[in-house]
């Protein structure tokens, strides 16, 4: 499989503890990580390390913001488009995500390590 190490991931996770696994995973692929809980203090991350982020692990939905909003949100601020990929167990978001409605990757919980891979290394094929 294509290495992935050396690119910049941003991770949105409320839950702290997936949050530091996945922080964990990543770091073990080669990935720098930048991760938090809300978008504000990860786009404040951004600016303070002048990251340049390359992809983003994302919830589908926060409250009312969906996966494409804090998408575009990064976007602004890195001044590029960003792939996403959110891992959700709301089949109407995976119905949706199919029919083309959705911008990001969508993955089913339960996700393995191996699927996240596989998906990262697809969508930053795509963005090269």
């Amino acid at each position: 499989m294509p290495p992935i190490s050396g690119n910049t991931v941003v991770v949105l996770e409320p839950d702290a503890i997936l949050r530091l696994g996945v922080e964990a995973l990543l770091d073990s692929w080669g990935c720098e990580v930048i991760a938090g809980d809300g978008v504000e203090d990860l786009l404040a991350a951004i600016r303070v390390e002048k990251a340049k982020p390359t992809l983003l692990l994302l919830p589908p939905v926060v409250g009312a913001e969906t996966g494409d909003q804090m998408a575009a949100r990064f976007e602004a601020e890195v001044g590029c488009a960003l792939p996403w990929i959110g891992i959700t167990g709301d089949l109407g978001l995976l119905k949706r995500w199919r029919a083309g409605e959705i911008r990001g990757m969508l993955l089913e919980m339960p996700c393995s390590p191996e699927t996240l891979r596989a998906a990262m290394v697809s969508v930053l094929q795509e963005k090269s």
